[in-house]
């Protein structure tokens, strides 16, 4: 990325947010951000002039106590007896100054007003009263100049005044003419400071203030300013004889101007409050009605952004779409109306550039007509001429194949007589050579036998031999018994003649035995060479067999090669129709197909079209390959339909224009393939031409696969 198009790091978490949103929603949530500070700001400031307000209005209750307390103590100071009623009411009206205990005090001094140093107790009491509603009202805090020094006179000042007046009329008893001199020196100095502030004052507050009947509202303060100058004046003149003065003039002065003036200081703060009021509406006014104005003109500029977005978007969907349809686009002055120029601008150049795709679409669908009607005539010229020669080839070969079908019989018939020979010879052979296994057998049963009995001659010609020696003993022991043993002798004698006579009997006979043995030696030997002969016969007789049923096999198989090759010779006579053209007539044909695959749309320019597939133009980045399933959504007439299919081939087109793909329809419903024959025989109508197929129906338009 260039490093111009990079965001700057400082908006990247930003940018983060409203990239998640769209253009309507980032205007929304910005107008909402821009309005949260407005809203504070209103709210905060509501606030601090509805403190204000409260502020005066609280001050406005210490004026509702200050009125009765500075009668009171106006009329204490005159040496009347005062009445509490009024202050007492005053006080109790506005517990939220909390004077309770103050006007206890005065409550308690009251009875003892009818005495000079009395009066003195319940004017303090009254001062200080004063004194804490002029703090917990907040009238000693006041803001304005022009009611903070008409606060002050009647706070501080008048009271001050009256107090003083009051200690003057009744000065301490029993003290040295130099302490009361000082006394009265003093009470001198603060009535006549009092009377300066008095005048300071009214003046102040006249000079700063633009309420015209503020001066002669406040004209009786500087009345109560003279009066206190002239009782300062009186004091201060009577220094060297000090004596009670008279306050009586400064307490009917006070007391003149005691209503006007709380009435000008009311006045001023409820001319602060009106004020402030005043200010305060107007300015949540003017507030409200920009809030109203900027949500107005937010909700106008979002509506319109919302429009011409969605305008915009549409028409560019549109055009990416191929869509020629007329639609709205902005028109403003704005970058929306110059996207939306644009657009139009785009929009009719790419109708004048699909109108000559169309022209050039036309022209190649013409030529592609023409080469089809060519096709068809030069398919048909071939067929009539293979049909011809294939005919005539047909026929030899079938010819030739029945002579080898018989000459085949034949040999079948020699091959089943020799095999039936060949299987008897092979049963006599079986049974001669079982016969000599026998013999052989039983000559080996003879030699057992015979050595058996050569084994008992041995036998016989031991126990000969033992005779002979018993006969010798008996002679030899007969002889030595003389005439008592010579009829033993002549025993002796015959055993001695029969032992030589078996002797001689038994040799004969191992003799005869040994020549046995050797002669059915010698029969055994002859007889398993005829078996082994017998058995080589067997052999060459089980080959033989062998043969002779393969040679069979052999001339089935020749049987059925012959016959399956006649049958595929007859057939010849159709393969011209397989020539012709594929299962299902394959027409040209223009339009837009999209194949849907693996969840993706992959547009297509159909190139012809058959009842079991079609044959389209992809771009070649699309990943489509030969055995993949995928679903063909084209138009058909009037309607679109959407078909399960499954991509047969897939190769490169002719210059870099795409990837062409064969596409076979699976198992396509009744009623789609019903409109898909139809479809493709109008094309096939619309290609051909009526005049081709005149005197003649077109071909029939089997199902197929493509």
């Amino acid at each position: 990325m260039a490093p111009a198009s990079r965001p700057p790091r400082l908006l990247g978490p930003a940018l983060t947010v409203t990239e998640r949103l769209r253009t309507s929603a980032r205007l929304a949530v910005l107008a909402a951000v821009l309005l949260v500070p407005g809203v504070v700001a209103t709210w905060a400031y509501a606030g601090v002039i509805g403190g204000q307000i409260d502020f005066a209005s609280q001050e406005r209750a210490g004026v509702v106590v200050l009125r009765p307390a500075l009668t009171t103590l106006a009329e204490v100071a005159a040496g009347d007896t005062p009445d509490l009623s009024a202050l007492t009411t005053a006080v109790r009206s506005r517990p939220d100054l909390g004077l309770g205990r103050q006007l206890d005090a005065v409550t308690q001094a009251a009875p003892a007003a009818t005495t000079p140093q009395g009066r003195v107790t319940l004017a303090s009491a009254l001062v200080n009263l004063i004194t804490e509603d002029g703090n917990t009202s907040k009238l000693i805090l006041d803001p304005d100049l022009d009611s903070f020094y008409v606060m002050d006179a009647q706070i501080v000042q008048v009271p001050k005044a009256l107090l003083a007046a009051v200690q003057a009329a009744a000065p301490p008893a029993g003290t040295r003419l130099d302490e009361r001199v000082a006394t009265q020196a003093v009470l001198a100095g603060g009535l006549s400071g009092a009377a300066s502030a008095l005048r300071g004052d009214v003046s102040t507050a006249v000079g700063n203030t633009a309420a015209t009947g503020l001066r002669a509202q406040v004209t009786g303060l500087n009345g109560t300013a003279g009066a206190t100058d002239a009782m300062a004046n009186t004091l201060t003149a009577s220094l060297a004889h000090p004596r009670a003065a008279d306050p009586t003039g400064v307490a009917k002065a006070a007391r003149a101007a005691v209503a006007p003036g709380t009435a000008a200081l009311d006045g001023l703060l409820i001319t602060r409050i009106g004020h402030l009021s005043a200010h305060r509406s107007l300015t949540l006014t003017v507030t409200v009605i920009s809030f109203l104005v900027a949500v107005w003109l937010a909700a106008g500029v979002w509506w319109r952004t919302r429009r011409d977005v969605t305008l915009v978007l549409r028409g560019v969907t549109a055009i990416a779409e191929g869509s020629q349809a007329v639609l709205a686009l902005p028109v403003g002055r704005d970058e929306f109306g110059d996207i939306g120029r644009a657009l139009a601008l785009a929009r009719g150049q790419l109708a004048e550039h699909e109108a000559q795709l169309g022209r050039a679409q036309a022209a190649r669908d013409e030529e592609a007509r023409q080469n089809f009607i060519q096709q068809r005539i030069a398919e048909r010229q071939a067929r009539q001429r293979a049909q011809s020669v294939i005919d005539e080839t047909a026929s030899v070969v079938v010819a030739e194949l029945t002579e080898v079908v018989g000459q085949v019989g034949a040999v079948r018939t020699a091959a089943s007589t020799i095999d039936e020979r060949v299987r008897g010879a092979d049963e006599i052979n079986r049974v001669v050579v079982e016969q000599a296994r026998e013999a052989e057998r039983v000559t080996a049963a003879l030699g057992d036998s015979l050595r058996k009995v050569a084994g008992m001659a041995q036998l016989i010609a031991g126990v000969a031999d033992q005779t002979k020696l018993l006969a010798l003993n008996a002679t030899i022991e007969a002889a030595r018994a003389g005439e008592a043993g010579r009829g033993f002798s002549v025993v002796a004698s015959e055993v001695k003649d029969l032992a030589m006579t078996t002797g001689r009997s038994t040799g004969e006979i191992t003799s005869i035995i040994a020549s046995l043995e050797r002669d059915a030696a010698a029969m055994s030997e002859a007889i398993s060479c005829m078996s082994a002969g017998i058995v080589g016969v067997d052999d060459a007789t089980a080959v033989l067999t062998t043969v002779a049923t393969q040679q069979h096999a052999l001339v089935t198989d020749l049987d059925r090669s012959v016959s399956q090759a006649i049958e595929r010779t007859q057939a010849m006579a159709d393969l011209t129709d397989a020539l012709e053209r594929r299962a299902n007539e394959r027409v040209p044909a223009n339009g837009d197909v999209v194949l849907h695959l693996d969840g993706r749309a992959h547009p297509a320019k159909l190139r012809d079209l058959a009842v079991g597939g079609m044959r389209c133009v992809i771009e070649g980045g699309a990943s489509v390959r030969a055995g993949q399933s995928l679903e063909a959504e084209l138009t058909l007439g009037e309607s679109r339909v959407r078909l399960s299919a499954r991509v047969v081939w897939r190769d490169a087109g002719p210059g870099g224009t795409g990837d062409v793909v064969g596409v076979q329809f699976v198992n396509p419903p009744a009623a789609v393939a019903a409109r898909l024959r139809d479809h493709v025989a109008a094309l096939l109508r619309a290609h051909s031409g009526e005049a081709e197929w005149a005197g003649s129906p077109p071909p029939p338009q089997p199902p197929c696969s493509g």
